[in-house]
């Protein structure tokens, strides 16, 4: 399976160029096309082949001498590369801010049935401040609430809080239907937090 590495930086780019390459590349191929020393290129290269992301083979020339070293991205490394999901999630709110009648009625239904398929996959205690910590809320827990620190939605609550915010109140409605009780959303009860109400049943 190889190590795992990081593709920042160096690395990133080698790989970059070895999949966008016609034929497989050569050290100085990649040295010329990324302006470093071949060694360099070796250095980095060596790298990414221990970690399962490229094979690197002898090619011929038709002359005479030692076959030249090339490489060539593996089905993994094919896979690897800068993430965008902020993009898709704009996208997807903004479809959904546009061709809806009811854009955060339709945004809690979905968040609850997030949270609900959650609920049914996982069978740990006290679900939601666990679920809150995962997904990156910086859960902190009180007597009867939790105040969440950060929001790991924040860039899109600038732009659409109302449906961002019901997403999140819709899978923690979901996310209810295994711990009980209710849990209520308080957007924004400080300039830096959102505080969730839990009410047990017997309450």
């Amino acid at each position: 399976m190889g190590t795992e590495i990081s593709v920042d930086g160096t690395r990133g780019k080698l790989l970059a160029a070895i999949r966008a390459a016609s034929t497989p590349p050569s050290v100085d191929d990649l040295a010329t096309t990324l302006g470093l020393h071949p060694n360099s290129v070796r250095l980095h290269a060596a790298a990414l082949r221990d970690a399962g992301l490229i094979v690197q083979r002898g090619r011929t020339d038709g002359g005479r001498g030692r076959p030249l070293t090339v490489y060539s991205a593996t089905a993994r490394g094919a896979r690897i590369g800068h993430r965008n999901y902020e993009v898709l999630a704009e996208v997807l709110v903004e479809h959904l801010a546009s061709s809806s009648d009811d854009p955060a009625a339709a945004a809690r239904s979905a968040g609850r049935d997030w949270g609900a398929r959650l609920a049914a996959e996982r069978n740990d205690a006290a679900l939601t401040p666990l679920v809150l910590n995962e997904l990156g809320f910086e859960p902190d827990l009180r007597e009867s609430a939790i105040e969440l620190r950060n929001c790991p939605f924040r860039e899109l609550v600038d732009s659409h809080q109302g449906l961002i915010c019901a997403l999140h109140a819709g899978m923690l409605d979901g996310l209810a239907t295994r711990d009980g009780g209710t849990v209520s959303l308080l957007p924004f009860t400080s300039a830096t937090t959102c505080t969730v109400r839990m009410t047990a049943e017997s309450d």
